[in-house]
């Protein structure tokens, strides 16, 4: 079975890329081929992360427009089947054409009829971006039949009472899974991960580098045993 692994919501800066970033290196660490594709025209951060020989997806033509067509190269690389997992980084400003494009050419239940599992990762935030996060998880559970799956990254803001809204009570019945990335004291674990992500490194490339302190690698492996463990549950 080969998987798709779409990442995107509306509302940019709240962890697209590292969720994928996150993705890329579970499945490599359990021998699982991946292909990762970075849409974003304007932060090529899984692109620029070096170790996940991520492909970069040129979505602006010659007069500045998205080329919406330019997404069927996305459906004719996963129809080769080269790799168990394909996985694609959708920026805020490449997440209308797509979700447009997904609809309009039918392309879930295209891939899904070709024996494709089909996922969607939808990062919600606390603090001012809430709302918008939330109701753009709601609009994808509303338009797409596949396996949804909700990643709470509260590093702008706790969002605990996430599960008790009308919001989620709405469409849980098609969420198969909620990860929690929780907010972590940002003198330690947040500096750690500043730094992790300002130098375009995966977990592993930072615990191999003198740089990063003997406590500071500590901290960076707690963060990511903790996604892996939770990741480990729906893949």
């Amino acid at each position: 079975m080969t998987n798709i692994h779409f990442i995107l919501n509306g509302k940019g800066g709240i962890g697209k890329s590292f969720i994928s970033s996150l993705l890329c290196q579970y499945l490599t660490n359990k021998n699982q081929s991946v292909v990762a594709i970075d849409t974003d025209p304007n932060n090529t951060t899984l692109y620029n992360m070096k170790a996940l020989k991520a492909k970069f997806l040129q979505l602006i033509d010659q007069d500045g427009k998205f080329d919406v067509r330019a997404f069927d190269k996305i459906v004719e690389l996963v129809f080769e089947k080269k790799a168990n997992n394909y996985l694609i980084d959708s920026g805020a400003t490449t997440f209308i054409p797509l979700v447009d494009y997904l609809k309009e050419n039918e392309a879930i239940d295209y891939l899904k009829n070709n024996d494709m599992e089909v996922y969607m990762h939808v990062p919600i935030v606390g603090g001012q971006a809430k709302e918008d996060t939330i109701l753009g998880l709601t609009q994808l559970v509303q338009a797409f039949n596949c396996t949804f799956v909700v990643w709470v990254n509260e590093y702008h803001g706790g969002l605990n009472d996430f599960e008790k809204t009308e919001q989620y009570n709405a469409v849980k019945d098609k969420i198969k899974a909620i990860i929690y990335l929780n907010s972590l004291s940002k003198d330690t674990f947040g500096k750690d991960l500043l730094d992790l992500t300002s130098k375009n490194l995966t977990f592993d490339e930072a615990l191999q580098d003198k740089s990063f302190s003997l406590m500071s690698k500590q901290r960076l492996k707690i963060f990511r045993d903790k996604a892996f463990k939770q990741i480990e549950i729906i893949l």
